[in-house]
């Protein structure tokens, strides 16, 4: 399997950039024992059920396969693939959760070896976006800002149980 790069810079302060890294540890405790918990500053961005959102959000049991640091010179949190392998379905409704004033956010992804190949993905409250051509990023991400304050109509959480395999 090919090696992907991520490369997501997001301008933020310490404690915005914490929140990716409190989900980062978490997943990496439930990978250790499973009867583990999330920190409770994540229980008001999650809700309730803060547990069973980061799980479902993030595709457990798949590795997220995507770690964080922050730059604090430069205020910006960085995000990037560990081991070629980022778990991209996740990463987008992550971002809309853990950074809705933030949105709309870009970040683009290739294979390693050919970094020619971009594909952006654009991240807004109603919409996400993909393309191959980085040209138009910057004018998607000044049309999503135009929009305004919407309110969100993603459905970020399945409304029904997710089949399991031995169903």
């Amino acid at each position: 399997m090919s090696s992907i790069t991520l490369t997501l810079e997001l301008v933020c302060t310490r404690e915005e950039a914490a929140r990716f890294d409190a989900v980062e540890l978490f997943l990496a405790d439930i990978a250790e024992n499973a009867e583990a918990e999330p920190p409770a500053e994540l229980d008001a961005i999650f809700g309730a059920r803060p547990r069973e959102t980061i799980l479902g959000l993030a595709g457990h049991p798949q590795p997220l396969g995507i770690t964080c640091r922050y730059d604090r010179e430069a205020g910006v949190l960085i995000l990037a693939a560990i081991d070629g392998q980022p778990n991209l379905a996740a990463l987008p409704v992550l971002l809309l959760w853990l950074y809705p004033d933030k949105l709309p956010i870009a970040y683009s992804v290739h294979v390693t070896e050919r970094p020619d190949l971009a594909v952006w993905t654009i991240v807004g409250m109603n919409r996400i976006e993909i393309t191959q051509h980085e040209d138009e990023v910057a004018a998607r991400l000044e049309a999503l800002r135009a929009i305004g304050d919407t309110p969100r109509r993603l459905d970020l959480l399945p409304t029904k149980p997710l089949a399991r395999s031995d169903d």
